[in-house]
C-alpha cells in the first residue's frame, strides 16, 4: 500500500494523488504514536488482533471502492478512506505489536537470533510483496486486495488460537503456558544446562 499508494489513488480516481498519499503518511505517524501509548495498557495480543481484523475489513473495501468506481465515482473517497483506515489499523497492531512479541517470548540468550530472524523474515516479506505487486494486481485487477484479506484472515487465526499475551509475564510464565497448551503440563521450567554452569556455586542465581 505504501509503495504503490500515489498509483492507487490514481487508478482509484483521486483529483490529487498525491495528496492523498502524504495523508496516508500522516495517519501512519499519528497511529504509531496511538500505539506507543496503549500497548501497556491494553496488551500486544488484542492490539495484534485489532490490527489484523481492521486491516481485512478495510481491504474488503479497498476491493469493493476500486470494483465499482466505474459506476460510483463518490467509490473515490471509499478508497481514500479504506486505505487510510489500512494504514491506521497496520500501525495499531501488525506494524509495531510483533515486535514486542519477539523479544518477549525468547530468554535473553536466544533473542536477539530471534528478532535478526524475526527482521530477516519481516523484510524478505516485504521485498516479494514490494516486487510482485505490480505482476499481481495486472492479473487480478481490482479484486488484487481480496489476497491480502485471506493472508490477514489467516494471521488473525493462527493469532487467536496460537499466540500469547505477554505483557506483564516472565519468560518462565510464558515457556509454562506454551508447555500446558502442548500437553507437557505447566511446571516449573528447567533453565538450560549453560546457565546452571553460568550460576556456578551462588545459590541466589
Amino acid at each position: 500500500v505504501f509503495y504503490y499508494s500515489t498509483g492507487i489513488f490514481e487508478r482509484a480516481g483521486v483529483p490529487l494523488p498525491v495528496y492523498a498519499t502524504i495523508g496516508a503518511g500522516v495517519v501512519n505517524t499519528a497511529f504509531t504514536l496511538v500505539s506507543l501509548f496503549v500497548v501497556e495498557r491494553v496488551g500486544r495480543r488484542p492490539l495484534h488482533l485489532t490490527g489484523l481484523m481492521g486491516m481485512a475489513v478495510s481491504a474488503v473495501f479497498l476491493t469493493v471502492a476500486m470494483a465499482l468506481l466505474d459506476q460510483l465515482k463518490w467509490m473515490s473517497y471509499v478508497s481514500i478512506g479504506a486505505i487510510f483506515s489500512f494504514v491506521a489499523f497496520f500501525e495499531i497492531g501488525p506494524g509495531p505489536i510483533p515486535w514486542f512479541i519477539v523479544a518477549e517470548l525468547f530468554s535473553q540468550g536466544a533473542r536477539p537470533a530471534a528478532i535478526a530472524v524475526a527482521g530477516f523474515s519481516n523484510w524478505s516479506a516485504n521485498f516479494l510483496v514490494g516486487i510482485s505487486f505490480p505482476y499481481v494486481e495486472q492479473l487480478c485487477g481490482p479484486y488484487v486486495f481480496i489476497i491480502f484479506t485471506i493472508l490477514l484472515l489467516g494471521f488473525f487465526t493462527f493469532t487467536y488460537f496460537k499466540v500469547p499475551e505477554t505483557k506483564g509475564r516472565s519468560f518462565d510464565e510464558i515457556t509454562a503456558g506454551f508447555r500446558k497448551s502442548a500437553g507437557l503440563g505447566a511446571g516449573k521450567y528447567s533453565a538450560p544446562e549453560e546457565f546452571n554452569t553460568l550460576r556456578g556455586d551462588d545459590p541466589d542465581l
